[in-house]
């Protein structure tokens, strides 16, 4: 007769199985970015609507409410299984945690928000490219909605934001976010206004025609020195760039060539590439378990913009590449050095895109859609206004006003797939970053001449040893401290900043 489970190993074996489900949903949505034919919208609506209610009837079965509670005290959050090891106990926290927010959530609900976000995707994708906000306003004011019920199910003591902002940074508060990014908007802003005064080159090399093709290959020779294999990974082209990761052993990234410049397309590849060697770094015997997934969201956004920002806008990084670069396009970069490549790419200068954004004004976008969804969700601000209030908020802080919504309020896809808390994980993913890199140069100050000859090995094991292979075991603030030593703090950020660009802009 086989042996009973432990209820770890028996709650464990549970949540592989919505695992399945989740990565198969991701796929799906995968898909939907890529290849799915336009007709298909409707009915993987339905598809997703049938797997996420899978996932939530498993998470709050009646089965997984027993293990559960035969490992943890649900009510208080008291381990009752002291056998487990720290590691499993802290599985066990997150488990709890996730159970938490899952029951708190209709079935009903979680079918309709899903199926709403699908068709929302959708009308986003066509919306943008007809550069027509109202076509597709009546799916926005569901999804803010939604979020809205969203908030009031899973509860909140001070702000409706708080709850949202949880699901993707535990134990975050609005009030915290507040002081972060309200001390980050002066220092930003002064330091944005005293680069415009400094006289700025041009650099129209960086304008010429990049072939389509070119560009594609030239991303193969950046993921295999990050060791993004294809036997585990793949790259696509969608409108907006993402990293959808299933499990270590399938990890699709997408990026959007623009053939006028070809460093929006390289840097959003090594972004989302950071996000994918974070992924591939969990432990895969772990798959299923908390201790196999992402510690946070500002965590994962810190392993894409530590790449994206810090090193890939750095010299010794192009010292690496650009020869290389070079080779495949002799007449475009004929007679460009590498001192102005390194100039060029670190131009600081407004943008009205996000992603295509400076360093320095990067924060400030963020903060214009933190300020828009805060007031979205406590309902201060109408949906209908949100293009006006976004154009007010750019010229305010980055000194630019979009001329049309397609390069403004309807730039992101992040309204449209339900993610309205999401943009603030993106600041926090850059101090965090700045605050690792601090940490690990230190560690290693050698690092800047072994990148210098493409050798990024030593990094990529300085961050799977240090954040990647511990999932969820700390809450994020604890991870840091581990890894800095420190809290976070908004000063590595700042000072990396200022003292990058004063080199630059002396």
């Amino acid at each position: 007769m086989a042996s009973k489970k432990r209820p770890y190993e028996a709650l464990k074996a549970l949540s592989v199985s919505t695992s399945v489900l989740s990565s198969t949903a991701n796929i799906l949505g995968w898909d939907q970015e890529t290849y799915m034919p336009e007709e298909a919208t409707e009915l993987r609506g339905l598809q997703l609507e049938r797997l996420a209610d899978l996932m939530h009837r498993e998470k709050t079965s009646r089965k997984y409410t027993r293990l559960l509670s035969q490992l943890v005290d649900l009510e208080s959050g008291t381990i009752r299984d002291t056998s487990l090891s720290r590691s499993q106990q802290a599985a066990v926290r997150e488990w709890r945690r996730d159970y938490l927010q899952t029951v708190k959530l209709p079935a009903a609900f979680v079918r309709k928000f899903t199926k709403e976000t699908c068709i929302a995707i959708q009308a986003w994708k066509a919306a943008k490219e007809k550069n027509r906000f109202k076509d597709f306003l009546p799916h926005l004011k569901k999804i803010i909605d939604l979020s809205r019920k969203k908030a009031d199910y899973l509860g909140y003591k001070d702000h409706p934001y708080d709850a949202l902002i949880d699901l993707y940074e535990p134990e975050t508060k609005t009030a915290r976010l507040t002081e972060i990014l309200d001390g980050l908007k002066n220092p930003l802003t002064t330091l944005l206004r005293s680069i415009h005064e400094k006289p700025k080159p041009t650099f129209d090399f960086i304008h010429k025609g990049y072939p389509h093709n070119k560009q594609l290959e030239f991303n193969k020779i950046i993921l295999d020195a990050m060791a993004l294999d294809k036997s585990f990974c793949r790259l696509d082209e969608t409108i907006h760039p993402m990293c959808i990761s299933s499990h270590p052993s399938d990890i699709r990234i997408t990026t959007h060539i623009y053939q006028h410049n070809p460093f929006i397309n390289i840097l959003s590849v090594i972004h989302e590439g950071g996000h994918a060697l974070y992924d591939r770094h969990l432990p895969k015997e772990e798959f299923g378990t908390p201790l196999g997934e992402p510690c946070s969201h500002g965590i994962h956004e810190s392993q894409s913009r530590l790449w994206e920002a810090i090193i890939a806008h750095s010299l010794p990084f192009w010292k690496y590449f650009f020869p290389k670069l070079q080779q495949f396009y002799p007449e475009q970069l004929h007679g460009v050095r590498l001192e102005e490549l390194y100039q060029a790419i670190n131009l600081v200068k407004p943008s009205l895109i996000r992603t295509d954004s400076d360093e320095v004004s990067y924060n400030l976008h963020i903060i214009v859609r933190f300020e828009i969804e805060k007031a979205l969700i406590e309902g201060t601000l109408d949906a209908k206004d949100i293009p006006e209030i976004w154009n007010e908020k750019m010229k305010q802080y980055i000194g630019i006003t979009p001329k049309t919504d397609a390069e403004g309020c309807l730039q992101d896809i992040h309204w449209a797939c339900g993610n309205i808390a999401y943009f603030p994980t993106y600041t926090l993913g850059n101090l965090y970053a700045a605050q690792f890199y601090e940490a690990f140069r230190l560690k290693h100050p050698e690092w800047e001449q072994k990148i210098s000859h493409g050798n990024f090995s030593e990094l990529r094991h300085w961050l799977a040893t240090e954040i990647h292979r511990f999932g969820r075991e700390y809450l994020a603030e604890e991870l840091c401290k581990k890894v800095t030593g420190k809290p976070l703090s908004e000063k590595p950020f700042l000072d990396y900043l200022q003292n990058k660009y004063k080199q630059i802009y002396p």
